[in-house]
C-alpha cells in the first residue's frame, strides 16, 4: 500500500501533496483520489479549487490557499502543471504554502521539479513528495499482477510478459490491455477470472508489435509455419520490412551471445545481466540457443545481410523477401 492511499484510508491527510514524475497516468489517478477523498462531492463546489498552468492568476491561488472550508473540516486546492510556471510564482506558492491553515490541503501536481527549490523543500517539510517513476519492465511485471488481482482475477506470468513486451511499461497501456483480456477471459471462460496468454493475444491482435515479436520468436524457434503466420500480420499493418530485418537480427545477436555464455558455464542470471536486456527475453534467447548450432547462426547473419539488399535494390515483393529470409534460417539453408 502507498502512502497516499494510506492517508486516503486512515482519512488523515497531510497539508501539502507533490506528485511528480514521468508516469503522469498513475500520478493524476493519485491526485484526483485525493481530490474524491478530501471534499465531500456535495460540498465540492465550495470547497474545492482547481488550477491549471501559468494562466492561472497567481493571486488567486495564495487566496484559494488561505481561504477557509464551508460546511466541512477540509477544502483541496489543487495545482496542475506546477512545472509549467514561471519561478517566481513558484515562490511565490512556496511562501503561501507555509502560512497555510492546518484546514487546507494542497496538492501539486508536476511533470519535474527542481529539487533545490523553496517549493520543494517546504512541500518536503510539510507534507509528501511522491516520485511517479516510469516502470522497469520486471517493475511492470509485478505492478500488472497487482492490478489484475485488483479486478479480481489472476495474470499469469507469459500474459503478463506479453503485454509488457508488445505494450511497453507505460501503465495507461498496460490498464487498458489488461481490461480488454479480463473482459474476453470472463466470456471465454464463463466467468472464470484467469486470464492467460492466449487471451491477452487475442485482444491485441491487431497491434503490429504484436506480430513483429511473434515473427521474432518464430525465428528464434525455427518455426517456419508460425514465422510465416506472424509475417502477414506484420505486413497487413505495413511495418518496415527493414524494420522487421533490424530486429531480426538483434535477435540472432542476443542468441549468439547467449549461447556462447552458456558455453562458458555462466549462469541463466549472469547470462541475462551480460545481455542487458530484459529477465524474460533473456531466457527465450537462452533456451534459443540450443536451437542452433554456431554455424548455423554465423550463416543466419549472411541470410540478413543479403536479405537487407535484396529489400534495397531488388524489384521482388518485400513480403516474398522476407518469407524467403524466414524459410533460409528456420530450415538451416544456405544463401
Amino acid at each position: 500500500m502507498d502512502v497516499i492511499t494510506g492517508d486516503i484510508r486512515r482519512g488523515k491527510y497531510k497539508p501539502v501533496y507533490l506528485l511528480y514524475g514521468e508516469e503522469d497516468f498513475l500520478r493524476d489517478i493519485r491526485a484526483r483520489e485525493l481530490i474524491d477523498a478530501v471534499v465531500d462531492r456535495d460540498l465540492m463546489d465550495f470547497n474545492c479549487t482547481v488550477f491549471h498552468g501559468p494562466e492561472s492568476d497567481i493571486s488567486n491561488i495564495g487566496s484559494a490557499i488561505m481561504a477557509l472550508p464551508v460546511l466541512s473540516d477540509k477544502r483541496i486546492v489543487i495545482i496542475w502543471d506546477l512545472d509549467s510556471f514561471p519561478e517566481d510564482h513558484r515562490k511565490i506558492i512556496a511562501l503561501a504554502l507555509d502560512k497555510m491553515p492546518d484546514t487546507t490541503v494542497v496538492v501539486l501536481v508536476a511533470s519535474e521539479i527542481d529539487r533545490r527549490t523553496s517549493l520543494f523543500k517546504i512541500a518536503s517539510k510539510k507534507g509528501r513528495v511522491v516520485l511517479f517513476r516510469r516502470f522497469y519492465p520486471n517493475q511492470a511485471l509485478g505492478w500488472l499482477a497487482g492490478y489484475a488481482r485488483s479486478k479480481g482475477a489472476f495474470l499469469d506470468r507469459a500474459a503478463r510478459e506479453y503485454l509488457v513486451t508488445v505494450l511497453g511499461t507505460e501503465a495507461s497501456q498496460l490498464i487498458g490491455g489488461v481490461e480488454k483480456a479480463y473482459d474476453y477471459a470472463g466470456i471465454a471462460l464463463g466467468g472464470e477470472n484467469k486470464i492467460t496468454l492466449d487471451h491477452v493475444k487475442a485482444v491485441v491482435q491487431g497491434v503490429p508489435e504484436c506480430g513483429i515479436f511473434d515473427f521474432i520468436d518464430a525465428i528464434g524457434d525455427r518455426d517456419i509455419e508460425k514465422a510465416i503466420a506472424s509475417l502477414n500480420n506484420i505486413l497487413v499493418f505495413k511495418e518496415s520490412p527493414l524494420r522487421v530485418l533490424y530486429l531480426t537480427a538483434r535477435q540472432i545477436r542476443l542468441i549468439i551471445k547467449a549461447k556462447t555464455l552458456k558455453e562458458q558455464k555462466m549462469s541463466n542470471m549472469q547470462i541475462a545481466k551480460a545481455l542487458g536486456v530484459h529477465d524474460f527475453v533473456a531466457r527465450k534467447c537462452i533456451a534459443q540457443a540450443d536451437n542452433f548450432n554456431f554455424r548455423e547462426l554465423e550463416n543466419a547473419f549472411n541470410i540478413l545481410v543479403q536479405t537487407d539488399i535484396r529489400l534495397k535494390t531488388s524489384g521482388s515483393p518485400d513480403h516474398i523477401i522476407l518469407e524467403r529470409l524466414a524459410l533460409q534460417i528456420c530450415e538451416g539453408l544456405y544463401p
